[in-house]
């Protein structure tokens, strides 16, 4: 009893059929069948490797269990699990191969007993080869077919998911800069007063966080750089017009420290405020 491997196809139970071909795995308690199967049809002409045979439900579970077969040729009359056993065994173990069942018994019951267990053949012993290739084939077209159909349906499933995702990425960018532009206007707007990242990112109803982050990634900037340079930019509009002295404009900006107010000045324009209204008088 148990796994046959009686030729060189069956050196490995571990190898994987070669590309395109299914592979199928014979189990029947009969050695004439088996031999016969083996010998009599030329397998890979048909795009099938026979993987492995078995002479009992058992040693069958067991092998298709490790080989994973696409199609199991069984008998129905077996030692140990007969064939409707070795079926329902297959269905439990989560095994999905399709099964051509042998059967000495040309009886409606048999028949009915192995479709309930999925089998998509039911061939009464003596098997003829022309008949038998031509049931075999017919499976192995509906296999492709089915493989093709959800390789299909999975390439499908991905673009749809990848134009979701574009969809939903141009959704959150217009959002995002719909929020930039919202704070970049309330800074402009209150540039004089004391601003903060949190004051800020309450007046839009978002976390001080997000804030920073969807800032940064549209502008280049933090969002205290842009509070800088528009205090800078209005400070400048001041101190060109030569009605403001140094102390005043920094007010007017939302600078309360003079001294401070000078050195931001001075790294944003590479001059004093002084410097500055010189350089305008010249202009």
């Amino acid at each position: 009893m148990g796994c046959k491997w009686t030729y060189a196809g069956f050196a490995s139970e571990r190898r994987r059929a070669p590309m395109g071909k299914l592979k199928i795995l014979i189990v029947d308690d009969e050695y004439l069948v088996r031999y016969g199967l083996r010998t009599t049809i030329d397998w890979p002409r048909y795009g099938f490797e026979l993987v492995g045979e078995a002479e009992d439900g058992e040693t069958g579970l067991e092998m298709a269990v490790k080989l994973n077969p696409d199609i199991i040729i069984t008998d129905m009359s077996m030692p140990f699990l007969d064939g409707l056993g070795f079926m329902e065994r297959l269905r439990l173990n989560g095994i999905g191969a399709k099964i051509v069942v042998l059967s000495g018994y040309d009886d409606f019951q048999y028949a009915k007993g192995a479709i309930t267990f999925g089998a998509s053949e039911y061939i009464v012993k003596p098997i003829e080869n022309d008949k038998f290739i031509a049931a075999v084939t017919k499976i192995a077209d509906t296999i492709r077919k089915e493989r093709l159909s959800e390789q299909i349906g999975k390439q499908k499933l991905i673009g749809d998911l990848v134009a979701l995702l574009k969809k939903l990425r141009n959704r959150k960018t217009a959002g995002t800069v719909k929020v930039v532009e919202a704070a970049s206007r309330y800074i402009e707007m209150n540039y004089d007063s004391d601003l903060s990242v949190k004051r800020i990112a309450d007046h839009l109803f978002i976390s001080p966080s997000y804030l920073m982050h969807i800032f940064k990634e549209n502008t280049s900037r933090t969002v205290n750089d842009y509070i800088t340079e528009c205090r800078i930019e209005k400070a400048k509009e001041l101190l060109r017009t030569g009605n403001y002295k140094t102390y005043e404009v920094c007010e007017r900006v939302g600078i309360g420290d003079p001294r401070y107010f000078s050195q931001l000045f001075k790294r944003y324009t590479n001059m004093t405020p002084r410097e500055y209204v010189k350089s305008c008088m010249y202009d």
